[in-house]
C-alpha cells in the first residue's frame, strides 16, 4: 500500500526548513500523506498547528506540482485527523 515513507523529511519552503515528521506515497491513488505527530488530544482544535499543518503540505505540493497531497494529524491516541 505504501509506495515510499520517510521520517523527518526536511524541505524548504517560503525561505524556511520545514521538517515534516512522516511524509508517505500511497500506491493506491498515487497520492502523497503530510503526516504530523502530535500529543494533544486534539491537534485540529489549535488554529497554529492547523496553520504549519498546511505549510507542511503546500511545501509537498510545490516539490510534487499536480500530484494529490494531504495532510493529517497523528494523535497519541492513535487517532488520524485529517486536515480539511
Amino acid at each position: 500500500a505504501i509506495a515510499w515513507a520517510g521520517n523527518e523529511v526536511d524541505l524548504f519552503h517560503g525561505g524556511q526548513l520545514l521538517r515534516l515528521d512522516r511524509l508517505v506515497r500511497a500506491r493506491q491513488g498515487d497520492c502523497w500523506w503530510v503526516l504530523d505527530y502530535k500529543s494533544a488530544a486534539r491537534p485540529e482544535a489549535d488554529a497554529a498547528l492547523r496553520e504549519q499543518l498546511r505549510a507542511y503540505r503546500a511545501a509537498v505540493s510545490a516539490v510534487y506540482p499536480g500530484q494529490d497531497v494531504r495532510a493529517a494529524f497523528l494523535t497519541g491516541e492513535g487517532r488520524l485527523v485529517p486536515l480539511e
